[in-house]
């Protein structure tokens, strides 16, 4: 059975991500991401006009701090001092939020219901019985790793209702 939202393919992702931080970026599928309680990284939840979930993009921290650094033209070395130091911090989120935002722009098609991001969950962290439900139990998903030119790599996945 199809998914009821699209599920981008790396290319769509990659030419996404290029055009956004203005550099070279490498995507590729890989194995489900999983992140254990403990887990530094971000979880965006979309939703449709009457607010019911209908996808989740999760990033582990790696990419999170990356694609965030990448974007506001913090350097490299500075944005591997804030994955070793193993949290995100409130402008990291925020910066992630804003990624989150314009990946958007990848769930939603002439043919389905529209999809907004609602908001962004920090982990390790509470998620809404909502959010936690569909990425437990997803009706489709694609898993990623993503090189980003001058930064490194990061993993992230989408999972659609």
């Amino acid at each position: 059975m199809p998914a009821h939202y699209p599920v981008p393919i790396q290319e769509d992702i990659r030419d996404l991500l290029g055009d956004l931080l203005a550099r070279g970026v490498a995507v590729d599928k890989t194995t489900a991401l999983v992140l254990d309680d403990d887990a530094v990284g971000v979880v965006a939840s979309y939703v449709t006009a009457e607010d019911e979930v209908g996808a989740l993009c999760v990033c582990d921290g790696r990419f999170a701090v990356l694609a965030g650094a990448a974007l506001v033209l913090v350097p490299p070395n500075v944005a591997r001092e804030q994955i070793d130091a193993g949290e995100l911090d409130d402008t990291q989120v925020e910066i992630a939020h804003e990624v989150a935002n314009i990946l958007s722009r990848l769930l939603n098609t002439p043919r389905t219901p529209h999809l907004r991001l609602r908001t962004l969950h920090r982990l390790p962290g509470e998620l809404p019985p909502d959010v936690r439900g569909l990425l437990d139990r997803p009706e489709f998903r694609r898993d990623f790793v993503t090189a980003i030119d001058g930064y490194g790599e990061g993993r992230m996945s989408i999972l659609v209702a």
